[in-house]
């Protein structure tokens, strides 16, 4: 690989969706009980999330919710999900030692190098057509990124076709994007399989549903990412074929960073080319490309 500089209000159960972080709250001790009737009162008044009714009311600061939420992190997605073992496709486990793992590893110290050392947050990895290989690129990166301790984040954006959940041994069906995108879910961290992997969280697709370029375009995904990506070194965002939909340009553009898959004796570098076009027009830095032979 070269890599080269190249608000949505829930109005119905709010109080009971905002649980888990009140919860959160209450075991760390940050809150007392008397304090969390008050916030729910200001809550109801307000129209404000449990948490921001809390800093509005001056109950709690804004490490305390930082540990509240990593709390939630840790413990919400993975309680009613039955894991599967992980597939051979991660070669980065499956075969640490082969040909394949050592060309990931590779690709993972240039993404360290030119993309987390100058505090970026996030790539979104897309391709110009199917069968290239960028879930697997993808899912491989993010599994040798959190094996040398970074705090990774994996979102599996592609709500027509995903694969990150077979990849890690998720259900198909337990939350996902589509469920925080269509307020099936409340609050972002609800979406997060945490520790997956050690150091790795992932969040799946989830359900699937109707117009997923709309939701994708929402400023509800835009304002969840923005949430989540601070509690992670880095995010690594898969996204379905750019020439079957727009929705890859539209996590590009949010997410701000990409880096396109090509395969080889598959790929054409017009479609390359092209892909690098949209994208720049979608305002997202291209900082490479990386051709596989997998």
């Amino acid at each position: 690989m070269s890599l080269s500089p190249a608000p949505t209000i829930v109005s119905d159960g709010r109080i009971a969706a905002d649980a888990p972080i009140r919860d959160a709250l209450l075991r760390l001790g940050f809150l007392t009980d008397e304090e969390s009737a008050r916030v729910a009162e200001h809550q109801a008044a307000s129209g404000l999330d449990f948490d921001q009714a809390a800093l509005d009311l001056g109950f709690i600061g804004i490490d305390e919710l930082d540990r509240a939420r990593d709390q939630l992190i840790n413990s919400l997605a993975l309680q009613q999900t039955q894991r599967r073992a992980v597939s051979d496709e991660l070669v980065v486990l499956s075969e640490p030692v082969g040909a394949k793992a050592e060309s990931i590893r590779l690709l993972r110290t240039q993404i360290i190098a030119q993309h987390i050392k100058p505090g970026r947050r996030a790539i979104a990895f897309t391709a110009p057509m199917d069968g290239v290989g960028c879930s697997y690129l993808v899912g491989n990166v993010a599994a040798a990124l959190s094996q040398i301790g970074t705090k990774t984040l994996l979102v599996d954006g592609n709500l027509r076709s995903p694969r990150i959940d077979q990849l890690f041994g998720l259900a198909a069906s337990s939350p996902g994007l589509s469920s925080y995108l269509t307020l099936k879910i409340a609050r972002p961290e609800r979406m997060v399989h945490a520790n997956v992997l050690p150091n790795l969280s992932v969040i799946t697709a989830g359900p699937p549903v109707a117009r997923p370029q709309e939701l994708l375009s929402s400023a509800r995904f835009r304002d969840g990412m923005n949430s989540l990506l601070r509690e992670y070194d880095i995010a690594l965002f898969d996204t379905p074929a750019a020439n079957t939909c727009a929705d890859a340009l539209t996590i590009a553009g949010v997410i701000g960073y990409a880096v396109i898959v090509a395969r080889r004796n598959r790929t054409f570098v017009a479609d390359v080319a092209t892909l690098a076009q949209q994208l720049a027009a979608a305002r997202s830095a291209v900082l490479g490309s990386v051709l596989s032979e997998f």
